[in-house]
């Protein structure tokens, strides 16, 4: 059972919305739906919300920090927060957003910005469950957004599609694209004996012997943020004019990047990792780690000195020996289907958006802008990346 309260005045439940739940046992929860943009991700109450939640990499506090301190103000992007909270004001659930102009256009969107490669909602442990098909729910969190011409929540994993769904307006559409993901097991001699493809397998061997005439392959993770800063500046050079729309060009990207990797905290949730062949760099590998899924974001090699080394290929193979050596069970690719990710036996992952359009001005640009989504996937169809990814290897596309 769902039903809506008036506005309390009581500072303490200062909040437009009051939405009382009955569960199956009969217990009413009351949930307190109410903006509050100037959330703090470093704060403890998300920090404790996150670790029982089932987000992303992407949610994670030093990646939401950093994004709307740094990369949300220098695309134009206003920070909007939704929050959930139960009736004594403990943190339930957030959903963080950002507002923006494009052609005119007022956009409301997740923390997208072309880095973000999964959108989810950080909800505790069995909020969702009580909150599930309830329109009430969904029209208090309407109420509190603020006015736009469109609402477009993605990328959106297969797994996080309900929960969206239940909490804001709007049509489930499948994006054309998915999220392969290589499982790994325990083991790294058992993954490479069952897992990539033959002509991989053959391509590393050849590598490999080009690589011990080189003088021999070191891998290393930095861990210093004059090393990291500099490991990104050597990804954006090395990508300069290889990739269309490439953000990482973007010094404000770039430092974006740079930032989250850099400031450590009680896990490293970025990972930098360098590939030395001989004397010199060869390659950069940039992503990101939460609860055993290492998520591959960027990559930058030097294929000019390096090329016949296959650089790109030896990295993922030896991040993914490094990665279950640590204990991590999957290496994921993230978004976009490039052939190349097939070889090392990877499964996917269906990606979704949420779109909704308000306004007549928003639904003439939903139509434009999906005309030219449809374009540009028509002009990349049949392109494929040799030792390099086809895409520009970053996030959620603009």
């Amino acid at each position: 059972m769902f039903s809506e309260e008036t506005p309390t005045t009581d500072r303490r439940l200062s909040s437009l919305h009051r939405v009382s739940v009955e569960d199956h046992d009969a217990h009413v929860v009351v949930f307190r739906v109410d903006r509050e943009d100037g959330f703090d991700f470093s704060g403890k109450e998300y920090l404790d919300l996150f670790q029982t939640c089932d987000a992303t990499a992407f949610q994670h506090p030093r990646w939401l920090r950093q994004l709307y301190a740094t990369l949300a103000s220098h695309r134009g992007a206003e920070k909007i927060v939704v929050t959930l909270r139960r009736d004594d004001g403990s943190l339930a659930g957030v959903l963080p957003l950002i507002l923006r102009r494009k052609a005119g256009i007022r956009l409301l969107e997740t923390t997208d910005l072309g880095v973000s490669d999964y959108a989810a909602v950080p909800l505790a442990p069995g909020v969702h469950a009580r909150i599930a098909g309830s329109p009430t729910v969904k029209r208090c969190i309407g109420d509190v957004l603020p006015a736009h011409d469109i609402l477009r929540i993605r990328p959106i994993r297969a797994e996080h599609v309900g929960t969206w769904c239940d909490l804001l307006s709007g049509t489930a559409e499948p994006l054309g694209f998915g999220a392969p993901f290589a499982p790994l097991g325990p083991d790294y001699v058992e993954w490479r004996r069952t897992r990539p493809s033959k002509s991989l397998l053959g391509r590393l061997a050849r590598a490999d012997k080009r690589i011990a005439k080189a003088g021999g392959a070191n891998l290393l993770r930095l861990a210093s943020p004059a090393e990291i800063e500099g490991a990104v500046a050597e990804i954006q050079r090395l990508r300069a004019g290889r990739f269309a729309g490439d953000l990482i060009q973007d010094d404000g990207v770039r430092d974006f990047y740079a930032a989250v990797a850099a400031e450590r905290g009680g896990d490293d949730l970025a990972e930098v990792y360098r590939l030395d062949i001989g004397v010199s760099a060869a390659g950069y590998v940039y992503g990101l780690s939460h609860r055993g899924r290492f998520c591959y974001l960027l990559i930058g090699c030097d294929y000019e000195n390096h090329g016949r080394a296959s650089p790109g290929l030896v990295l993922y193979d030896r991040i993914i020996a490094d990665w279950i050596g640590r204990g991590g069970d999957v290496f994921d690719f993230t978004i976009g289907d490039e052939p190349f990710k097939a070889d090392f036996g990877t499964e996917t992952t269906p990606m979704f958006a949420l779109v909704n359009a308000p306004t007549w001005r928003g639904k003439l640009a939903l139509a434009a802008f999906r005309a030219r989504a449809q374009l540009r996937r028509s002009g990349d169809a049949g392109r494929s990346g040799d030792d390099a990814p086809a895409s520009n290897g970053m996030g959620g596309k603009e």
